[in-house]
């Protein structure tokens, strides 16, 4: 999505997302579009969200405002009650004020704004391991932040209008990964981030009218970003369990606990709109351009010093059990698990260690990557008829995100073709064209029909991975690399279950070699890495010493993420203040980069070999002219697709002591999944519902005018369960080297879409009696399936919020209102966090509910609130 503030982009320079926030009391109006959106939208596919901020008037007006909610006033916030807080505190204070009004009568006005957000919320990890469920908790993850926002507006001369305005978003958490950068979910505190945040957007916006006909609009901003991200200190969680440790993952058993990430991030955007109107008699044409300058230094330290992945008790204790296991090879576990010591007494199962600067040299010399978008539009609204009126119009956008002077070795030939060796091309054919009509089939314009077709285009936001192709294809030794176990070969002689010149890889089964030999060996592990780069002839590409790139390389061609909609809708006014509509919706997405849309192409893990063999010999290994490879080579694909389908109706119903809105949605959404069940060898295999798919939306919302002047305003919302996905951990069945493969029988979150757990059940004893005591096609043996004895496929989400007003006014013209919310009134669970590993005792359990922090859907809560209005 595009996210524009007064026509300027907001929207995270290099990625994806809105990273500002604005009061609510700085907002006149705003305006979602998911659907046909106009051209003067900007390069986006998807949806654009615009915002106009508020403007002062002729009469100095102004509000403060003050809402408190506490732990006394809400149910508790996690799954199971953590015995050392049983009654874990919780505040959150939201406090401003705004004001607005004249400096100069009639020329001159100014509004402004400011917001504080002071929270101390609290997270819940729940573990559902036997072996690690005491570690359960309840953590505190506070919050402070400012949001500030001033404007000013001239009125220049009759024909023309300025106005100015700087707004600022300050903030600094602490809190789980998932919440912040997309990471492990239900991951221990240790494993939390700190991130300190800043966004400044100033703007200058100028409308003139140069004609009875003819309107200009301009508009120039800047918008820079700066944040950090770090790991927690003993301070955030004292005590807690793997605090100043690297990050380390129990998958089969849902812990991960420390931190490997550090994250500086600093982005800059010049952003140029501009658009003239031209009105005729029939015809209303609009012809602009939007262009963009970016600017970002994006700096990750990652896994740093290293990350590690380590089986868990069960899968050794299985391993244990094996009647052809050795007394010499049994694999000793601690009687408990309560330190970290005992933790990383368990089997290494895959690390990764990152190496280097994490600064990247551009095109151009510099560490900060420059790139421009450009968008060019024509549109028409011609009025065809005093009831029919025809939209029409063209869009042009060129992105100039991707590296285009990278050439590639001939290592790579195998993988993208001899002719695909020459550096990424820029892509010049993104048109869009659009099209909708607006057609009133009676003279009493009571019914409306609308109908509109388009495709659209959105820019790369793959920044990381470029910079990571310059590494890859750059000379030894240059940024930060990531090297995965599997690729390094181990030259150190006497480590347990490592003979010298095999890699550090346990993918299949549990070994003697530990994570705390992995601690004690990577010293040396490293300065071997570092050793070798700078040993490795600067004429040579690092890819060719490295012998693997994850992720990516990008191909000559790069399509830009695009889509096509589709839009018909029905409106009809059935009576005074009584509007039914009905719109029917298909989007197609193509090229959606999943993941980040890389794909190894080189096969490395499959039982089928590497379509660049492997390295065969240490002497090999280090041969920069040898045509080997170490591990996975990842290149930009994204052949992924998705489409949306859905019919939306609407009931809207406004009385002088009432208003009510209504909403149902019935859609699907389906495509090409990356994740459990992605097939290597066929890439689009993996098709059917995503994972976000909700087939079932109603929304009613209202106002209701009660005696003595009190207001209640309510908000239902319900959503039916999403889809669930049974798979297998750890198992590889069609050997194309990715474990976790789905259930046979089964395909990806079919479960709660056809399947049910009867289908489940049956499938899992057809899994027992056919696949169960074998081997996958990697040579791990295939366990048995015990299903829990209770457990689900998943939980919808349902909540009913209430709000009780009162306004009281003064005879010095002050307005008061006290405010009552009550959020999740019937505290419904809204459980989340289910896990499909079929392998693990937790299987089919909730580990998380919604976040009180926003309210609505989270544990029951009151609010209380007042405002001061004159």
């Amino acid at each position: 999505a595009r996210f524009t503030i007064d026509g300027g982009s907001v929207t995270a320079v290099g990625l994806g997302g809105a990273q500002m926030g604005f009061s609510q009391e700085a907002v006149q109006e705003f305006q979602v579009s998911t659907v046909n959106f106009d051209l003067s939208a900007g390069m986006t596919d998807a949806a654009v969200i615009n915002v106009v901020t508020r403007a002062g008037g002729s009469v100095n007006r102004g509000t403060a405002f003050y809402f408190f909610r506490d732990h006394n006033l809400a149910a508790y916030p996690a799954i199971q009650r953590d015995r050392i807080r049983p009654d874990a505190f919780f505040q959150r204070q939201q406090f401003g004020l705004a004001a607005g009004g004249p400096i100069r009568r009639e020329r001159i006005f100014y509004f402004g704004s400011w917001e504080r957000n002071d929270q101390r919320a609290v997270a819940g990890t729940t573990l559902l391991a036997p072996d690690f469920a005491h570690f359960s908790r309840i953590s505190a993850s506070p919050l402070a932040g400012d949001l500030f926002s001033l404007r000013f507006d001239a009125r220049i001369t009759a024909s023309h209008t300025v106005f100015a305005r700087h707004s600022r978003d300050r903030s600094r958490a602490f809190g789980p990964a998932a919440a912040i950068t997309g990471g492990a979910l239900n991951s221990y505190p240790s494993n939390w981030s700190h991130v300190r945040s800043r966004a400044d957007q100033s703007l200058v916006g100028l409308t003139s009218v140069l004609g009875s006909t003819l309107v200009n609009d301009l508009r120039f901003s800047t918008f820079v970003l700066a944040s950090t991200m770090g790991a927690a200190g003993e301070q955030d969680c004292q005590g807690c369990l793997g605090v100043g440790a690297p990050s380390i993952s129990v998958l089969q058993a849902g812990l991960v606990i420390g931190n490997s990430t550090a994250i500086d991030n600093f982005g800059r955007r010049f952003h140029l709109n501009d658009s003239i109107t031209w009105q005729g008699r029939a015809h209303r044409v609009r012809v602009g351009f939007d262009w963009e300058h970016n600017r970002e230094r994006n700096l990750v330290w990652g896994n740093e010093p290293v990350s590690m992945t380590l089986f868990s008790p069960d899968r050794v204790r299985a391993y244990n059990a094996r009647p052809d296991v050795s007394a010499a090879q049994l694999i000793p576990l601690p009687s408990a698990f309560a330190t970290l010591d005992d933790i990383l007494r368990l089997p290494l199962q895959s690390f990764s260690v990152g190496i280097g600067d994490a600064g990247v040299p551009q095109e151009d010399g510099g560490r900060v990557r420059h790139w421009n978008t450009v968008w060019l539009y024509a549109e028409d609204t011609w009025r065809l008829h005093d009831r029919l009126t025809m939209t029409y119009g063209l869009g042009w956008g060129r992105d100039g995100n991707l590296n285009h002077d990278l050439h590639k070795p001939l290592l790579l030939a195998p993988l993208l073709g001899p002719d695909g060796l020459r550096p990424t091309r820029p892509g010049r054919t993104n048109f869009s064209p659009a099209a909708g009509i607006a057609w009133t089939p009676s003279s009493d314009h009571m019914t409306v029909v609308r109908a509109g077709a388009g495709r659209y285009y959105r820019p790369h936001g793959l920044t990381s991975s470029m910079d990571a192709e310059r590494v890859a294809l750059g000379p030894p030794g240059l940024g930060r690399q990531n090297v995965p176990g599997g690729a390094i070969l181990n030259w150190i002689p006497g480590i347990p279950a490592l003979p010298v010149g095999a890699p550090f890889e346990f993918r299949n089964s549990p070994t003697l070699f530990t994570g705390a030999d992995l601690m004690a060996f990577l010293p040396a592990v490293r300065a071997g890495l570092v050793q070798s780069r700078s040993n490795a002839d600067p004429a040579v590409q690092q890819i060719q010493v490295t012998k693997q790139a994850a992720p990516a390389i990008f191909p000559v061609y790069v399509p830009n993420p695009s889509a096509v909609h589709l839009h018909l809708g029905l409106q009809r006014e059935l009576g005074r203040g009584l509007v039914v509509s009905a719109d029917a919706v298909d989007r197609r997405f193509t090229h959606v980069p999943q993941g980040g849309g890389a794909i190894d192409v080189n096969h490395f893990n499959s039982v089928r070999g590497a379509v660049v063999p492997r390295c065969s010999s240490a002497a090999q290994a280090e041969d920069p002219q040898a045509l080997c490879s170490l591990g996975p080579i990842n290149v930009q694909k994204a052949p992924y697709h998705f489409a949306y389908k859905g019919v939306v109706v609407r009931i809207e119903k406004r009385a002088p002591a009432f208003t009510v809105l209504g909403s149902y949605a019935y859609s699907r959404t389906s495509g090409t999944n990356t994740g459990n069940g992605f097939d290597l060898d066929d890439w689009l295999q993996n098709a059917g519902p995503a994972a976000n798919d909700l087939t079932h939306i109603l929304n009613v919302a209202g106002m209701v005018r009660l005696p003595a002047r009190v207001d209640l305003g309510f908000n239902l919302s319900v959503a039916s369960v999403p889809p669930f996905s049974a798979y297998v951990g750890g198992m590889d069945f069609n050997g194309d080297g990715t474990t976790g493969d789905l259930l046979p029988g089964s395909t990806v979150n079919r479960f709660n879409r056809g399947l049910a757990g009867e289908d489940l059940e049956r499938l899992v004893a057809d899994f027992n009696r056919d696949y169960a005591g074998t081997r996958d096609a990697q040579g791990a043996l295939v366990p048995r399936i015990i299903l829990p004895g209770r457990y689900s496929l998943g939980d919808d989400f349902h909540t009913l919020d209430l709000r009780l007003s009162r306004s009281f006014r003064t005879r010095s013209r002050l307005v008061v209102s006290l405010l009552v919310e009550a959020f999740n009134v019937y505290n419904a669970a809204n459980l989340s966090g289910y896990s499909g590993d079929l392998t693990i005792a937790a299987f089919g359990q909730p580990t998380q509910r919604v976040t009180q922090v926003f309210g609505s859907g989270g544990p029951r809560s009151l609010q209380l609130a007042a405002r001061l209005s004159f």
